[in-house]
């Protein structure tokens, strides 16, 4: 009976482990190591079709159930490295102030990743948010990437130019990018201008990124020493122990050296001569 009533006491949080279990079993094998791209936005602003033209989507681009939701997580090749690309539809979509929390815990797994943000914002706004809105959630999402490198994507600029933009829309764009150290890149999917000039520009930056936190961590330095280990005896008494060379080595060396004419190094044609010649030896 005392057992009844404690898994009764506990059913909430089993079911709320149970929930947690269900969604870790649908996520996709994302490696946290691997140099990401992080897609960003809201839906409809042309993440999937970036996405579509860097990676090799027909291969390995594929929908994984989030609950309603779905990550897509596709693979490209930048400076012959290995690189994954993840798309967030109904993760990073929305201010987080309306999450529950198991959706809360997918989107901090997100921004644990070693990953260069990608923000896209549809500055023709045919997605149906207002680039204020846009702009407001990035604000929104941003302290979730404070040490990362973070773009901003000016998107669909084959409607409108980023150039004819309004002067107070570009220095709006400018303001909220310079405040959270943002690059912002124009670029269109459909006449791909810029297409891999962004994709370029994000993978570098997060290569140096990680070149500098390893040189800060003392891990990369110039010289060769810093790549091998070179191991020093410790002294276990205060005898000196010089170099100590057998006496038959020291017989074979020097009987190799009066049989080499004088010279230290025997090479493989000497040693033919010596024993016999070509077709002997």
């Amino acid at each position: 009976g005392r057992m009844c009533t404690v898994i009764k006491k506990l059913k909430a949080s089993l079911g709320y482990l149970e929930e947690v279990r269900k969604h870790i079993s649908r996520l996709p094998a994302l490696d946290p190591n691997t140099r990401t791209l992080l897609l960003t936005g809201y839906p409809n602003v042309g993440k999937s079709s970036f996405m579509n033209k860097v990676t090799r989507a027909d291969v390995d681009v594929q929908p994984y159930a989030f609950t309603t939701k779905a990550l897509f997580v596709g693979h490209m090749d930048h400076r012959f490295l290995r690189w994954q690309v993840v798309d967030t539809p109904g993760i990073l979509d929305r201010p987080l102030e309306e999450r529950n929390t198991i959706e809360m815990q997918a989107i901090t797994a997100l921004a644990h990743l070693q990953c260069c943000v990608l923000y896209f914002l549809d500055v023709s706004e045919q997605c149906g948010y207002t680039l204020e809105s846009q702009l407001q959630l990035f604000e929104s999402i941003r302290p979730l990437f404070a040490n990362k490198q973070v773009m901003i994507v000016a998107n669909k600029t084959d409607v409108i130019p980023y150039e004819k933009l309004s002067a107070d829309a570009r220095a709006r764009i400018e303001e909220v990018a310079r405040k959270a150290g943002a690059e912002v890149v124009p670029m269109s999917n459909v006449n791909e201008e810029n297409v891999s000039v962004l994709k370029v520009t994000a993978c570098d930056k997060l290569l140096e990124a990680r070149v500098d936190s390893k040189l800060s961590l003392g891990k990369v330095k110039d010289d060769v020493l810093s790549r091998i280990t070179v191991a020093q005896p410790k002294a276990r008494d205060n005898a000196t122990r010089g170099v100590s060379i057998p006496a038959s080595v020291a017989a074979r060396s020097s009987a190799m050296a009066v049989s080499s004419g004088g010279s230290d190094r025997v090479t493989e044609k000497q040693l033919m001569w010596n024993n016999g010649g070509p077709g002997v030896y």
